[in-house]
């Protein structure tokens, strides 16, 4: 068989979570049946190198969109990984030299009608993502329930179980940290107040009023979070230290942490650092955010594979409170997070579920029927409802949900 011609699209190559998802499946397309090469539409980056490591053709166009032209006219599939909308310029490019299938990964679940014809396949991150556009386009004429599907960000499980430290070495990076005897909650991620909710600093200081050894160790810390905790009398149980981009020096930080406490201001529309957490077998809290993007609650399944809270210091506190006496819970949960991860999110499974896409498309057979691509449906709709009610400590009704899903029946 002729190989298939795959572009692999994005603006830009940074080390942004876009930009990673396009480097896996990049790096996890069969190369037997998938020729495969990487554009960045307006400029390159650090991620150039990265992909050109692994043996990939990348292609920095610096905005020239008579070349993209040219490229697409000899395509057969364009994955576009962006916000959901499509420029202009851009869509007049793809329209007129249109390959035999566009597929884009939409991230953070955008839409635009008028640029929408030339999108065979709109694969959404997340449930949540897909149940609320459901929701916001209800009224149109068209709901596109045929071009929209979810397929989950991929996570290169083999990759990172190949890093994960050993425990001798944990306890020496602990002793260098001076982390020894102390219960460790734990944040990472980038130095952005919208990635990080303040209320899980308010929940921490009540827990560690309890618990005299607890501790708060923070990677990506701003002027707002220290000026937070130094409002709240919480300083001297902080440990903050700087981010890094080392997914080595990270998985130490992971495996040091007795709990990941994953509170997003802006919530999350995959939550790959969640996902990473989980693979290294750190048990996660997470707090629900039902009126803003919510996909944490789907990556931990409250009390199967995490825990999952509301928006309450109390609640917060509690759950703690509960992960810090159960030692057997929290073991529990991290055998079944790694296993989740490995059961519906590994790369190879997820890049796989793409390549089954395309071949379906064009009529090719494949040699397995097994694909976690999900389409719209009410049991979607349904599941996302339990999940937003399951919650530790959970009251008699949920407020901010319902006004969506509603809007979807």
């Amino acid at each position: 068989m002729k190989k298939i011609k795959v572009i692999e699209a994005v603006n830009q190559l940074g080390l942004g979570g876009t930009e990673y998802a396009l480097q896996l499946y990049s790096k996890f397309f069969d190369k037997s049946c998938f020729e495969v090469t990487v554009v960045a539409l307006l400029e390159g980056g650090a991620r150039v190198k990265l992909i050109e490591d692994l043996g990939i053709k990348v292609m920095v166009l610096n905005g020239d969109l008579n070349q993209f032209a040219e490229l697409l006219k000899e395509t057969d599939v364009l994955h576009w990984h962006g916000n959901g909308i499509l420029e202009p310029d851009l869509y007049q490019v793809i329209k007129r030299n249109k390959p035999k299938i566009v597929i884009q990964t939409n991230v953070f679940g955008l839409f635009e009608n008028a640029t929408y014809d030339v999108i065979d396949y709109d694969l959404f991150i997340s449930k949540m993502i897909l149940v609320r556009r459901m929701g916001l386009d209800k009224k149109l004429k068209d709901n596109f329930e045929g071009k929209r599907k979810v397929l989950p960000y991929p996570v290169d499980v083999d990759h990172l179980s190949k890093l994960l430290p050993e425990p001798s070495a944990v306890l020496k990076f602990k002793k260098q940290k001076n982390l020894n005897g102390f219960f460790v909650v734990g944040r990472i991620g980038r130095a952005d107040d919208n990635k990080f909710d303040l209320i899980s600093l308010d929940g921490f200081k009540i827990f560690a009023e309890k618990v005299s050894n607890a501790r708060f160790l923070l990677l990506g810390a701003t002027p707002k979070m220290r000026a937070h905790a130094q409002k709240l009398g919480i300083t001297d149980k902080l440990i903050i230290c700087e981010n890094t981009s080392d997914l080595q020096e990270l998985l130490y930080y992971y495996k040091t942490i007795d709990i990941f406490l994953a509170a997003s201001a802006i919530g999350e529309s995959f939550g790959m650092v969640i996902a990473e957490a989980m693979t290294a077998g750190t048990p996660v809290l997470t707090i629900s955010t039902e009126d803003r993007d919510n996909a944490q609650i789907e990556l931990v399944d409250h009390h199967k594979t995490g825990m999952v809270t509301k928006a309450d210091q109390h609640q917060i506190a509690s759950a703690l409170q509960y992960l810090y006496e159960d030692e057997a819970a929290r073991t529990r949960l991290s055998s079944a997070s790694k296993e989740k991860i490995v059961n519906a999110y590994k790369a190879q499974k997820i890049v796989g579920s793409l390549e089954q896409l395309i071949y379906k498309h064009l009529g090719i057979e494949s040699n397995t029927s097994v694909s976690l691509v999900d389409d719209f449906s009410k049991d979607l709709i349904n599941e996302y409802t339990r999940r937003c009610l399951n919650t530790y400590g959970r009251s008699e009704f949920m407020k901010s949900i319902l006004w969506q899903l509603k809007k979807i029946r």
